[in-house]
This record gives C-alpha cells, sequence and structure tokens, in this order.
C-alpha cells in the first residue's frame, strides 16, 4: 500500500474542504487551537462522518474507550481505545463507526502556522506530516505524559480563567511535546506504511530518533538490540545507517553519550565517582573508573582535577597567562594538559 496522498491546498472538486468538519471553510482560521469531547465534536454529524480535507489544520483524535474506524483514499483501519490519531492538513480522512459500540474520548485540533512555529519544523516534526499517523496501546503506566497532556488540554480549554490565553498556549506546547517524543520513542505506525520498513522515515530521522533513544536510555540500556527492537530495525541496518550520519556505531554513540554525561558531572559539580557511576547505570564504581580511564586516557578524579585547572587558569588575563608560562615551563605544561581536557569535554 501506497503512502496517503497529501491534497492540493484548495481540495479537490469532490473531496469537502472545512476547517472543522461540518463548518464552513472559512471558520476557525483565526483560532490556533480547539479541544473538545468526541461527542461535542460529533453533535448533529451523522454517525459515518464522509471523506474530506482540512485545508489548514492538524487534528488530533485520542479514542479513550470504544473504537473507530478511519477511512482514507488508501483503504481503512480500525482504531481501537487508548489510540491517539494525527491528521495533518490537506489529506483525505472520513470516519465510520460501529453502531453497537459508543465511542469517547478527545479531539484536539491545531492550526498550521500555530503547529508549524511550536514543533519547529524539525526533521522528525517534517516527516510525520506526510501522512496519518496512529499510535496504539497508550497505557497510563507506559505513558502517562501524553494522557496527562490530554487531559491538560482539554481543562485549560474549557477554562476562563486568568490568564487563560497563555495556558492553553502552553498547554498545546506541553501537548505536542509530548506527541513528538511518543512518535520518536514507538518510531509510530504511520497508516498505508509498514512499520518493520520504517519507509517514512528518512535516515536523517532515523537518526534523530536514535538519538532521543539514546537521550532516554543511555543510564540503563547500553546493548544495541535494545535501540534496534524499539526502532523495528536489525542491528545491522541500524548500526549502517549510524555509520553513514555519524561516522560511529551505536555502540559507540551509546557510549560517548556516557562519557559526555560523565565529563559534565566531574566538570560541574562536587559529585563523588561513585554517586556517577551510580548515576549513569553502572553498578560498580571500579568498573566504571576502568571505562572512563580505558576512553579518556585519564581517570575521573584526575580528569576534575584538570578541568578546575583549566577553569583557574582561563580566568587569568592573557597577558598575565603568558608571562606566567614564559617564567614557569611546568605552568605552560599545565596550561596545554588543562586544554586538551576541556577539548575531550566539548
Amino acid at each position: 500500500m501506497q503512502g496517503t496522498t497529501k491534497r492540493p491546498a484548495k481540495g479537490s472538486n469532490l473531496t469537502p474542504a472545512y476547517s472543522l468538519y461540518g463548518e464552513s471553510s472559512e471558520f476557525g482560521k483565526s483560532i490556533f487551537s480547539n479541544a473538545e469531547s468526541i461527542l461535542v465534536r460529533s453533535n448533529n454529524l451523522q454517525s459515518n462522518i464522509d471523506l474530506h480535507v482540512h485545508l489548514d489544520l492538524y487534528q488530533f483524535v485520542y479514542i479513550s474507550e470504544g473504537r473507530s474506524k478511519l477511512v482514507s483514499t488508501d483503504g481503512e483501519y480500525d482504531i481501537g481505545k487508548h489510540s491517539l490519531v494525527m491528521i495533518p492538513p490537506n489529506i483525505e480522512h472520513g470516519f465510520s463507526s460501529y453502531i453497537e459500540t459508543n465511542t469517547f474520548g478527545h479531539v484536539i485540533t491545531v492550526s498550521e502556522v500555530y503547529f508549524d512555529r511550536l514543533a519547529q519544523r524539525g526533521t522528525l516534526a517534517k516527516d510525520i506530516t506526510k501522512c496519518i499517523t496512529i499510535i496504539e496501546n497508550i497505557e497510563s503506566e507506559r505513558n502517562p505524559e501524553v494522557l496527562t497532556a490530554i487531559e491538560r488540554i482539554i481543562y485549560e480549554h474549557k477554562s476562563e480563567n486568568y490568564p487563560f490565553i497563555l495556558a492553553r498556549e502552553a498547554a498545546v506546547l506541553l501537548f505536542i511535546v509530548e506527541f513528538l517524543r511518543l512518535v520518536a520513542e514507538r518510531n509510530a505506525l504511520q497508516f498505508g506504511l509498514k512499520t518493520s520498513d520504517a519507509a517514512s522515515f528518512s535516515d536523517k530521522t532515523k537518526i534523530e530518533v536514535l538519538s532521543n533513544l539514546i537521550d532516554m536510555h543511555h543510564k540503563i540500556q547500553k546493548n544495541v538490540q535494545f535501540y534496534a527492537d524499539r526502532m523495528n530495525m536489525s542491528v545491522s541496518n541500524l548500526n549502517k545507517i549510524s555509520v553513514q550520519s555519524t561516522g560511529k556505531t551505536v555502540h559507540r554513540n551509546i557510549k560517548e553519550r556516557i562519557l559526555e554525561k560523565a565529563k559534565s558531572y566531574l566538570s560541574n559539580t562536587n559529585v563523588s565517582v561513585k554517586e556517577i557511576s551510580f548515576t549513569l547505570g553502572f553498578e560498580d564504581p571500579a568498573y566504571f573508573t576502568r571505562f572512563f580511564t580505558t576512553n579518556t586516557g585519564v581517570p575521573p578524579l584526575a580528569f576534575r582535577r584538570l578541568s578546575l585547572r583549566a577553569l583557574e587558569v582561563s580566568r587569568v588575563p592573557s597577558d598575565e597567562a603568558s608571562g606566567d608560562a614564559d617564567k614557569d615551563p611546568q605552568h605552560f605544561s599545565q596550561w596545554d594538559r588543562s586544554s586538551e581536557v576541556t577539548a575531550l569535554m566539548s
């Protein structure tokens, strides 16, 4: 099956174009966001919502209970409870309900201009606008942040308490953040494409997804297989993309992220090496010390001392530092060594 086709901005002669379904195409152009229940949104509409497009709106449909059927020009897809659907502007879609099932949930609508500004048009945000995105099995234990964000955005759009405009904007931003994080974490199923080949994601986006996963899990998960599984890829293919994009294997990127965090802790805090090792997921502080020494050429405590020395020297006026260096060859040697440590931190 091919990816869902993006429609021209004005829609086609056969497909109705709306800002919000059932209302004129002029409605909502000045409204940056809207949030309401599925029951309210579908009030006075027939059970089956025919194919249509939204010219300038992103629409998010969260089903908390029941089920529905998403209809597109490429086919149909059953959506169960605890699912979140994102429909970009200009994508033909409709919904077919099940008469025997009561469906509950929420509909969140965000204008295209507003979404693009908040999402900052990153590579991931750009890729997911190509077709409808479906995220299934959103669980309160595993994904509490996105559910809390949905509840918050619904609450703020009902509230008129000052400063409600600012509160709504903050709620929309939080929801978009959690949605993009969830997409990155899940490598979410995109309607009309197989998850296994992740055809809708560019290699650049896959590297962004990998980087986000490493950020979230490097303290606990140091096995490349974990990241390959989360991205529905083989270890060999993931390593191939990683090497092509970063010049390093996935294992090396994980290791460098850990070293980056370790160097930051040693340079900017007084936390003990033992505490740092536990924070970074090492059960044995001695193993962490060997890991750090092997990969940097200097033990953790020595790195901390050199970092502090580099900081002290950087605060000395340049002419004074130069004069001292001329008088004291050993001082110059220390300056040179601390510069190397600073380079390691960058």
